[in-house]
C-alpha cells in the first residue's frame, strides 16, 4: 500500500508542479495566460490567491485521490512605462488518500523573479517578452531536493472591445539537483495558452476563459497535461479586484479539477 501512495505521490508532485510552469507565471488572475499590457512606470500591484485541487489516480489496480492547497502571493512595479518587474512567492502541500491510508504531502516553496517588456503596441495587437527565473525545494525534503529554472514567454494580446484575446507561448529548463528527480523529469518544459476576456460591465465585470498545455515533466508518458478554465473578475473600484474561477483537466495528467480566488490591489 506505501507503495501506491509513493506511486500517486509521484504522480501528484509532477502534476502541481506543472501546474506553476504550464504557462507564464503571474497572469491576471485566474486565467493562466498572462497579457501584453504592462502596469506603468511608478505602479505598484501586489496579488494574493489561493487554490485547492483534487484529483484520482489508479496505479496497480488500486485507486488513489490527492487533495492539494496551493497559496501564491506576487509583488509587481512598473520599472518603466513599458517594463514590469514581478517578485512571486509560492507554497503548495497536500494530502494523498488509498485504500483507507492518508499521508500528508508537505509540498514545495516556489521563490521566482520575472520582467515584462511590451515591445510593439500597433493596431489593437500588443507582444511582450517576458523572462524568467526560479528556485523551488521540498519542504522535509533533502539538502540537494531543490531546482533551479531559467524561462522565456513571448506574449501576444488582441484587444476588440468588448473582447481580448491572450496567446502565450513558453520555455522551461528545470535544473533539478536530487538525482532521482532528475531521472524522473524532464529539463525541457514548452507550453502554450490562449485565454479570453469579456467585458460585462466595462471596468466593472470580467468573464473570462483559458485553455493549454504543456510538455509533461513525468518521464515515463508523453500524454500532454491539457486543462480549461472559466472564471470572471469583478472590479470593486479602480484599485481592487475580485477573482475566482474553476480548472478542469482534460487529459489524465492534468489534476480533475481546481477551484481558485483571489485579490489584486493596485496603486
Amino acid at each position: 500500500m506505501k507503495g501506491i501512495l509513493s506511486a500517486v505521490k509521484h504522480v501528484t508532485i509532477v502534476a502541481c508542479f506543472s501546474t506553476l510552469v504550464a504557462g507564464p507565471a503571474f497572469a491576471a488572475h485566474p486565467l493562466i495566460s498572462d497579457d501584453a499590457g504592462t502596469l506603468g512606470k511608478g505602479t505598484t500591484q501586489i496579488e494574493l490567491n489561493g487554490q485547492w485541487s483534487s484529483d484520482k489516480e489508479t496505479v496497480e489496480g488500486a485507486g488513489g485521490e490527492s487533495r492539494t492547497s496551493q497559496v501564491v502571493t506576487t509583488y509587481d512595479y512598473g520599472i518603466a512605462e513599458k517594463v514590469d518587474l514581478t517578485l512571486g512567492v509560492a507554497r503548495q502541500w497536500g494530502e494523498l488518500e488509498s485504500g483507507g491510508l492518508t499521508e500528508n504531502d508537505p509540498g514545495f516553496v516556489n521563490f521566482s523573479l520575472s520582467s515584462k517588456w511590451q515591445f510593439l503596441e500597433t493596431s489593437g495587437f500588443s507582444f511582450a517578452f517576458k523572462p524568467q527565473f526560479a528556485y523551488s525545494y521540498v519542504v522535509g525534503g533533502s539538502k540537494d531536493d531543490y531546482t533551479f529554472s531559467y524561462g522565456v514567454a513571448l506574449i501576444a494580446t488582441k484587444e476588440f472591445e468588448p473582447f481580448a484575446v491572450h496567446l502565450n507561448v513558453g520555455y522551461q529548463y528545470n535544473d533539478y539537483q536530487a538525482t532521482a528527480e532528475r531521472a524522473a523529469s524532464r529539463n525541457s518544459i514548452w507550453s502554450t495558452s490562449l485565454g479570453s476576456t469579456y467585458d460585462v460591465v466595462k471596468e466593472r465585470l470580467k468573464l473570462v476563459s483559458d485553455f493549454g498545455t504543456s510538455t509533461n515533466q513525468d518521464r515515463s508518458t508523453s500524454e500532454l497535461p491539457v486543462f480549461a478554465l472559466a472564471g470572471a473578475i469583478y472590479s470593486l473600484n479602480k484599485n481592487v479586484d475580485l477573482s475566482a474561477g474553476v480548472k478542469f483537466g482534460l487529459t489524465k495528467p492534468e489534476p480533475d479539477v481546481a477551484a481558485t480566488g483571489g485579490v489584486t490591489i493596485k496603486f
